[in-house]
């Protein structure tokens, strides 16, 4: 089995990390990182993975072993979550020096040189320079001075939508670089999974109620970079269960909403994003809490 097959097939990889492994075994992208997830349902697929990169004599570096949680469910102003697997992250690189560069990369943000280091992982992996530079620009202070708060998770939201086959933040919505990019990765995918491509793209519609958790924010030294916000990026956990989990997802409102509002609306899934549109507000879930489960020693937190 080849890598591009392994990356269909496989049930421990999320579509994004599916498009990236794709993508570098049709040598599209140079090098790359990806998560594999391991659970009861697919035991030997991290033997098997590591097995075909050594088969295929690709470079590669694997992360310890860590868990990982999922919800397991919803009671009153309980969100219950349990260990449902553990997932080891994996560089693949292209060469040698691509690994070598890698860890001087690493190197750098040690020592704090981010810009140098940002120039450097976008070379590693394939972005356009001109992203690379405005990501390298774009400080606390320089945000802080050209965004308001939602400007600037409006951006984040509306690249995530026009470029679903991009890994890197565009240096603007018309981008022509990135277009291109978003482009190519999107034919390589579609010529090479022409199945999965099609699932990905395909918008999936449906009513729930969602619950309002926490908000986003960009801060310094504990505190906001916007005092006064203009708009509110929200995590919300969907009631309604999706491919048969409980997910969490980004919604951007001016309205505030207190944390446990328990809103209805309509939500549209399509690549690895969700939009939604509220229709109500039904009511507050008072006290809404996490609690999980550690195994061995049976603590809650």
């Amino acid at each position: 089995m080849n890598l591009i097959d392994f990356a269909i097939i496989s049930k421990g990889f999320e579509p994004v990390d599916k498009i990236k492994l794709i993508l570098f075994a049709a040598k599209a992208k140079p090098n790359t990182y990806i998560i594999l997830k391991i659970n009861p349902k697919n035991l030997g697929e991290k033997y098997q993975f590591e097995q075909i990169l050594r088969k295929n004599k690709i470079i590669f570096s694997a992360s310890r072993q860590k868990g990982y949680e999922e919800i397991k469910n919803i009671k009153g102003n309980s969100i219950n979550w349990e260990m449902a697997g553990i997932w080891v992250g994996y560089d693949l690189f292209g060469s040698k020096k691509d690994k070598k560069d890698f860890f001087r990369y690493k190197s750098m943000l040690r020592k704090h040189h981010e810009g140098m280091a940002h120039r450097l992982a976008g070379r590693l992996y394939g972005y356009p320079k001109c992203c690379v530079e405005r990501f390298a620009k774009e400080t606390s202070a320089y945000i802080k001075k050209k965004y308001s708060y939602y400007e600037f998770y409006k951006r984040l939201h509306e690249d995530d939508w026009r470029f679903p086959f991009v890994f890197h933040m565009p240096c603007s919505s018309k981008c022509r670089a990135t277009v291109a990019l978003n482009k190519k990765y999107s034919n390589v995918v579609k010529k090479h999974a022409p199945k999965f491509w099609k699932e990905y793209r395909k918008k999936k519609v449906f009513d729930s109620d969602m619950i309002v958790d926490e908000e986003s924010d960009m801060l310094v030294n504990g505190k906001t970079i916007w005092p006064e916000k203009n708009g509110h990026d929200y995590s919300v956990i969907l009631k309604k269960q999706y491919n048969g989990k409980y997910y969490l997802v980004s919604y951007l409102s001016k309205k505030f909403y207190e944390r446990g509002t328990v809103l209805s609306g309509k939500v549209t899934m399509q690549y690895h994003y969700a939009k939604i549109a509220v229709k109500r507000v039904k009511n507050i879930i008072k006290g809404l809490h996490h609690e999980r489960h550690l195994p061995m020693i049976g603590r809650k937190y």
